[in-house]
């Protein structure tokens, strides 16, 4: 069976909690100076991350390893910048729990009948089946079988890293190429690297 790739949804943790269960931090909050770029510390003075965005409620700080959202009320203004009540690897430490509880939280959706959608919006099909490694897809074209890594949480419920029109023409490609199988055939795919959105792109055997 031919494969195609497939693209893990980026994702954010979001960490509302963290910093209010630690000591506060020192000095008045600083909503209104935390900016994107702006370097991210402990109360110490160790780096903490960098802010990678900011919407005037949280900043997403991106410390190398994992990108965390803090409320920007846990955030304290210290000399050299925003300062956290909390250091790198307690932040990361913290952010990984999160991330694997989240992440089970999740594949427990996975569930036969439960609608798939694409990152378009567009209802994909439904769940025929699932394991740890795939998860299979029946669509109008036909079934595919798909990385449990490309599909993460939406607004609309569980959804693949790829549009309708992307996941129809990469089945389309692979019947072409393989035109003894079955239209039904399940379409084995390859995870990549999580990015928010790429062109499916046909992977050598």
């Amino acid at each position: 069976m031919k494969s195609f790739a497939v693209f893990a949804l980026a994702s954010t943790i979001a960490l509302p909690a963290l910093a209010s269960a630690q000591t506060a931090a020192p000095a008045a909050q600083a909503s209104a100076g935390v900016s994107v770029g702006a370097t991210v510390y402990d109360t110490s003075g160790g780096v903490v991350g960098t802010v990678d965005t900011t919407d005037g409620t949280n900043a997403v700080v991106n410390t190398g390893t994992v990108k965390a959202a803090i409320p920007l009320s846990s955030l304290g203004k210290g000399e050299k910048g925003p300062v956290l009540a909390m250091t790198k690897a307690q932040l990361e430490a913290a952010a990984s729990q999160q991330q694997a509880q989240a992440s089970a939280d999740f594949k427990a959706k996975l569930v036969p009948g439960a609608a798939v959608y694409g990152t378009g919006g567009a209802q994909l099909g439904t769940i025929k089946s699932a394991d740890a490694s795939f998860v299979t897809v029946t669509t109008t074209s036909g079934d595919a079988k798909l990385p449990v890594a490309g599909f993460g949480p939406g607004p609309q419920g569980v959804t693949l890293g790829m549009t309708a029109d992307q996941l129809k023409a990469a089945m389309g490609g692979a019947a072409a190429t393989a035109p003894t199988a079955s239209a039904t055939a399940a379409t084995e795919a390859t995870a990549t690297a999580a990015t928010d959105t790429a062109a499916p792109a046909k992977k050598k055997k």
